[in-house]
């Protein structure tokens, strides 16, 4: 082949090459220059926006509720010592349990009475799990027999151990509820009547009474750091190595399912 044939493609190449910079160079001057927008027209923009694709908005939403959720999970994990507490928290299970199910619960509370056979129910059916009862008698104020059933059950296990204290706190659960759905009034006799057909005696000092207003005003104190202002609250969360990852919260009555799906996640599963 000649040399002039072989440089005829080569300038048509190269002419083709130039021709295409030059066309980059007009179109990136011409139609990609930067433009300053105002703050209204690009609120206009977003809201045509998200008119046309609103699963754009619901997604928004969710993102900064799991943030919002995810925060306030994480917010529970330093006071996991605190909520760990036996010498003065009623509690059930073994002491190696690698979970911890946390109940905060007013005795004349009616989803409280509602949730206690679920409890039961996890209670029988978990392995490797302990139960921790916060007394915690938001109704006290306007129903002083809130406070002293708490009181109470903090006194029966005082003396009488886990136990007894299980028997009494859902014979109480139990008689509370009748009373409430045939909407009589719960008394301090009343509150005798489950003590003593319970099995137990109950003679409280004044140093008792201290004692256990002090333990009940802590666990009210702990509930409002946790953002716990109803009753029934639960925190469950692994008990050697709590992260926000594998803790739950719930708030208010719950069922079984849920309740075992928070213990398998507090596992990690």
């Amino acid at each position: 082949m000649q040399k002039s044939s072989l440089l005829k493609p080569i300038a048509m190449v190269v002419a083709s090459a130039i021709i295409a910079t030059a066309a980059s160079v007009y179109i990136s001057a011409n139609y990609f220059k930067p433009q300053n927008y105002t703050k209204d027209e690009i609120g206009k923009v977003a809201a045509e926006f998200l008119v046309q694709h609103p699963d754009y908005l619901l997604k928004a939403g969710e993102a900064l509720e799991t943030n919002k959720v995810s925060a306030s999970i994480q917010a529970l994990i330093p006071f996991a010592p605190a909520l760990f507490e036996t010498a003065a928290t009623p509690s059930l299970g073994p002491a190696d349990a690698d979970v911890a199910v946390i109940e905060f619960f007013d005795y004349l509370c009616h989803y409280c009475q509602q949730v206690t056979p679920v409890v039961e129910q996890s209670f029988d059916q978990s392995k490797g799990v302990k139960f921790f009862f916060k007394e915690f008698p938001i109704f006290a104020g306007s129903k002083p027999v809130s406070g002293m059933s708490s009181a109470t059950g903090l006194y029966i296990f005082k003396k009488y151990g886990a136990e007894a204290y299980h028997k009494f706190h859902n014979n109480l659960m139990a008689v509370t509820g009748t009373f409430l759905r045939s909407q009589k009034t719960f008394t301090e006799n009343d509150l005798k009547m489950v003590i003593d057909k319970s099995g137990f005696e109950v003679s409280m000092t004044d140093d008792d009474k201290k004692y256990f207003e002090e333990i009940i005003s802590i666990n009210m104190q702990l509930g409002e750091k946790l953002g716990i202002n109803g009753t029934p609250g639960f925190i469950i969360m692994n008990m050697k190595n709590p992260t926000a990852l594998t803790t739950t919260f719930i708030p208010g009555a719950t069922d079984l399912s849920t309740l075992q799906a928070a213990i398998s996640k507090a596992r990690g599963q």
